[in-house]
């Protein structure tokens, strides 16, 4: 946008929406760093995207400086990417940089690698997945025989440091606080304040002397951080670039990536805007930092009034009608007493009660199973759609899958687990991954006759492979065209309603990879240019697409399956994180599924307020007869205290769309 066409702060509007409830609007514009607190429902992403293009308009954001967005998730930067590209011009989102953390953190590397050093540079590395609990209990074996001796990474961590655990306090290391040690270290200055920490230091050690070095995420965060704390002249070329920093699910961040945080933007003019919800704080287990809040208040916020600094809390819940946010709001008494009460936009169905929220028992686990089968059937009847509904568990979504999915099939209904792993990663993961997106439309694209959307989408990505926007080089995107129109012409799959085998559909994906280019797929993502997780996501794709030609299933079958079409997904609460769903119907809510509550109550609230907040219309929980409910007697207290009866399974009724 020039400068003749830019906006001033009180001319600029929302675009693309209605407008903000005030709150947002004060987040969007302000001119300092800012925290928001943003509840289940609020428009967080929304808020962010509108941030975006308000910087920009009002030429806040300086050209030609960037906006750095950073994510928890994948297909939380993808949805922030997306919903920002709807709302601006695409010179302008060519300004938006919408990355993971680790993204991030890798990019850091790749670029500055070589300003690392000894003991920790390194001639080349791949990235590398965590131990195994085999090789963990063989780890700890390692190190805890070779503390004295300093050739070996535990005596060298110990020389380094001064101090070294005994050989009994590393065997009393259990592998999920060895997987958290690295959170709690830093190596500069070099702290090392746990034994899992040292075992994660001087494993470090042992990594980074090999070719190449396999390294994991976070030690790739700590080389990072590393690089940027000893090399000011890194990080000033980083604040040269990056006027306006956006951090979303902020409540998600681990110590890792919070430190990389830290050291580059704290003190700095660069303007931080953090968006989570600490209600829904339930990564603890994945490295998690349980005060981010705080942390974040401390070090960005200190400026106060003064600099612009805010804490904002937003209370409009966009998502669940009034009834279900009644529930939220008693639920958000144990979590965040304080903090003012949601505020619903839509009314309640006109139901009772007990038929909007409820938990249903059943005498055992298959009259449950059948019960929900009829009920998610008799709503299909209705008109919703299998994807509106969202079955939920707190855990081990495959054994859920096993116990209910025959009765379903019975109906006609297929359960989609969304954790189920299809040859190198979860159905769910799969279906964001850059490559099997691109290659998965290239395929739609050769079932269809006209392209229509499809053909906008592939297009799209055949301008990213080569750096490219219509805007900027049209002749060139106009040739891209022709060569698409003649790739479909040549390879269109003439009846998609015929049978298609795995053999078939394998060989119509090599024609779709060999238009693309396999080796310029493989730059569609940051997380594909080392170590072998390109060809697990690629192996991942070809396998699921051959999975789905069973049956007898036609092209445009096997397709639809591979998306989830017609399928009710069943996942992991922590998996659903920024979905919704019409219906959630929260599998299991007794002892045997909630057996870690009392560990950890505060998260284990933080959970169950994750779950009920998918849900948009209505809200149920299962429990079988029999089961105990004495460790989760708090939650049930709550939905007492909320008025959410128990009723019997076979109780509930449709809704008519």
């Amino acid at each position: 946008m020039s400068p003749a066409a830019l906006l001033s702060s009180a001319q600029w509007t929302p675009v693309g929406i209605k407008g903000l409830e005030d709150a947002a609007m004060e987040a969007v514009q302000a001119t300092g760093n800012t925290l928001v607190t943003a509840g289940p429902g609020a428009g967080k992403t929304e808020l962010l995207g509108q941030r975006g293009v308000y910087l920009l308009q009002t030429g806040t954001c300086v050209y030609p400086r960037r906006i750095l967005a950073i994510s928890f998730k994948r297909d939380a930067a993808r949805n922030l990417r997306e919903r920002f590209q709807r709302r601006c011009s695409r010179e302008q989102a060519g300004r938006l940089d919408s990355l993971t953390f680790d993204a991030f953190s890798k990019q850091l590397l790749d670029r500055f690698w070589r300003a690392l050093a000894d003991p920790w540079a390194f001639r080349n590395y791949r990235v590398s997945g965590i131990l195994s609990r085999q090789e963990f209990n063989e780890w700890l074996l390692t190190a805890a025989s070779g503390l004295n001796d300093p050739a070996r990474p535990s005596g060298w961590a110990a020389k380094i440091l001064g101090k070294a655990p005994t050989p009994a306090q590393i065997h009393g290391v259990n592998y999920d606080a060895f997987t958290l040690g690295i959170h709690n270290l830093t190596l500069e200055p070099l702290t090392v304040p746990t034994v899992p920490g040292f075992l994660q230091f001087a494993l470090m050690r042992r990594e980074i002397k090999r070719d190449p070095a396999p390294l994991t995420f976070p030690m790739i965060g700590r080389l990072a951080e590393l690089i940027i704390a000893t090399n000011p002249k890194i990080r000033d070329s980083i604040l040269a670039t990056y006027s306006h920093v956006f951090v979303d699910e902020f409540q998600d961040t681990t110590g890792v990536q919070y430190s990389v945080l830290k050291e580059i933007f704290r003190g700095s003019e660069a303007v931080v805007t953090a968006v989570g919800d600490d209600k829904q704080k339930i990564m603890g287990w994945a490295g998690a930092q349980a005060n981010n809040f705080a942390q974040f208040k401390h070090d960005f916020l200190n400026g106060g009034a003064k600099a612009g600094h805010k804490h904002i809390t937003l209370s409009i819940n966009y998502r669940s009608n009034a009834r279900i946010v009644e529930i939220l709001n008693t639920l958000k008494k144990r979590l965040a007493p304080d903090e003012p009460n949601f505020r619903p936009v839509r009314p309640a169905p006109n139901l009772s009660p007990e038929q909007i929220c409820s938990v249903l028992v059943s005498p055992d686990s298959d009259s449950e199973a059948v019960a929900l089968a009829k009920f998610i059937d008799a709503q299909i009847q209705d008109g919703l759609r299998p994807r509106s509904f969202g079955l939920l568990v707190r855990q081990k979504a495959g054994d859920w899958e096993k116990r209910i999915s025959p009765a379903f099939e019975r109906t006609g209904i297929f359960i989609r687990n969304e954790d189920r792993d299809v040859g190198g990663a979860s159905i769910q993961d799969l279906m964001t991954e850059p490559y099997a997106v691109a290659v998965s439309d290239g395929v739609e694209l050769l079932l269809r006759k006209r392209g229509g959307v499809v053909w906008t989408r592939v297009i799209d990505v055949l301008g990213e492979l080569e750096g490219i926007v219509e805007d900027e080089d049209p002749e060139r995107m106009q040739e891209i065209a022709i060569a698409l129109d003649k790739f479909h012409a040549e390879y269109a799959v003439p009846d998609a309603e015929v049978v298609a085998t795995a053999e078939d559909i394998s060989r119509l994906v090599e024609k779709v990879e060999k238009f693309f280019g396999l080796a310029r797929l493989k730059g569609l993502g940051v997380q594909y240019q080392q170590g072998d997780f390109f060809d697990r996501v690629r192996n991942a794709t070809h396998s699921f697409l051959r999975e789905c030609t069973g049956d007898g299933a036609s092209w445009k079958n096997a397709l639809g399956r591979y998306r989830g079409d017609d399928q009710v997904p069943l996942l992991t609460i922590t998996k659903s994180k920024g979905l919704e769903y019409d219906v959630v119907v929260l599998l299991g809510l007794d002892d045997n599924d909630w057996w870690s509550f009392q560990k950890n109550p505060d998260e284990g609230h933080s959970t169950f307020f994750v779950a009920a907040s998918r849900a948009r219309e209505r809200l149920f929980m299962t429990l079988c007869q029999g089961q105990r409910t004495a460790k989760i007697g708090e939650i049930y207290k709550l939905l007492e205290e909320a008025g959410v009866r128990t009723i019997n399974s076979d109780s509930i009724t449709s809704i008519r769309t």
